[in-house]
């Protein structure tokens, strides 16, 4: 169920709280809720709402909608179907392939929303409008987790706020003590049409993308190193993106002014932890993968159904705390670590010229190239994955 008011609920003992209601906190919660938890889905938001994201789901997640019981939903909801993408650089070089299967452009607008809906049809207790503000425990003795709306104990906590959060810092996480000089911004945009094509464009410093999402709208989301905001004429818009003259073409068309806009100051690539303590790390907040990749979105989901059987069988007490860590920072380096690893390479290259244009020229040169990037920087193939009926 959906609560408004979540004070009157702190009497409880939860078997789980989950902390963020993305995907990977959602996708965490309806599975325990449907093996028979108790479960406190809490949000820092009110939902629905807009998020940083590049809103590009690749093409294992309709595996993922499937085993949550959402897929139908998504359907329904018109998500984009993407099947081709279009890379260029600012000197001019551009690759274009097709993807292996069908990915999609979807809203976090309308995806949380859908998620979070499901974990409380399936028996969660959801609460948006409830900021976490300090999470003490362990898993031996159960936690407290102080909030906005009353303090709440459980037998485990899950981490799922995603990219950045006071609670970084509350928790004292050794990523904080290295200031990122990565930032990002987000907007719907109207006055372009990309029909089934996901573009990236290279420029100095920084990347951007843009594809279609359910209202027809464009996503434009781009990634800089912080100087190249200095003066900028328009911080959401700095100069430097129109040095790629595609990218240049297609910002001319478009047209952002009343749309939701987001700008985020720091984001970490670095390898952030599964556990800090004994509180168990999902989807971003765990480890982010460069946006080049165009896989964020289905790791969060993923890391999900990494950890979600572990605690099922720790809640049991069939496994113990000790080996219930061991085993999701064993599954989670074994899944993740060699492609953020991948991820962070390319970004490297691809924020600067003349490595971006000598790349996007091999991939043209040698399409088995770009397939190999594609394979290595995701999960499970197209062939493992169902079919999915837009509906528009």
């Amino acid at each position: 169920m959906v609560i408004d008011d979540a004070q009157g609920l702190a009497s409880m003992i939860y078997d789980v709280i989950v902390v963020g209601a993305g995907l990977a906190g959602c996708s965490a919660a309806i599975q325990l809720a449907q093996a028979g938890w108790q479960v406190l889905l809490l949000e820092q938001q009110r939902y629905p709402a807009h998020k940083l994201c590049g809103e590009f789901l690749s093409v294992e997640v309709i595996a993922n909608f499937a085993r949550l019981g959402v897929l139908e939903a998504v359907q329904q909801i018109g998500a984009h179907p993407i099947h081709r993408a279009l890379v260029t650089t600012a000197a001019g070089a551009n690759f274009a392939q097709d993807l292996p299967g069908t990915a999609l452009g979807l809203s976090r607008f309308q995806l949380d929303s859908i998620l979070f809906r499901r974990a409380a049809a399936v028996g969660a207790i959801c609460c948006d409008r409830t900021t976490v503000r300090k999470i003490e425990g362990n898993l031996d003795t159960g936690f407290s987790v102080r909030t906005t709306q009353g303090t709440f104990q459980a037998r485990a906590v899950l981490a799922a706020y995603g990219k950045r959060s006071t609670l970084d810092t509350q928790l004292d996480r050794p990523f904080t003590h290295r200031p990122s000089p990565w930032v990002a911004f987000k907007a719907h945009c109207t006055g372009l049409d990309l029909p089934g094509t996901i573009e990236l464009h290279a420029f100095p410093g920084g990347y951007c993308g843009l594809s279609a999402i359910e209202t027809g709208q464009i996503n434009l989301c781009w990634i800089g190193h912080r100087k190249i905001l200095q003066d900028a004429d328009d911080p959401n818009l700095p100069d430097v993106l129109h040095a790629n003259p595609v990218l240049h073409e297609r910002l001319s068309h478009l047209s952002y002014g009343h749309a939701q806009k987001h700008r985020l100051r720091q984001i970490s690539f670095a390898l952030k932890g599964n556990f800090d303590g004994d509180i168990c790390m999902l989807g971003d907040t765990a480890g982010m993968i460069t946006p080049l990749c165009g896989d964020g979105m289905a790791m969060a989901l993923r890391t999900a159904e990494l950890a979600t059987p572990l605690v099922d069988t720790f809640l049991k007490r069939e496994l113990t705390a000790v080996h219930f860590k061991q085993q999701y920072q064993t599954l989670w380096r074994r899944e993740f670590q060699s492609r953020l690893q991948l991820g962070r390479m390319l970004h490297a290259g691809f924020i600067q010229p003349q490595l971006a244009h000598i790349s996007v020229g091999l991939c043209q040169m040698f399409p088995t190239m770009a397939a190999w990037v594609i394979r290595n920087t995701r999960g499970a193939t197209s062939e493992e994955q169902p079919t999915m009926q837009i509906v528009g």
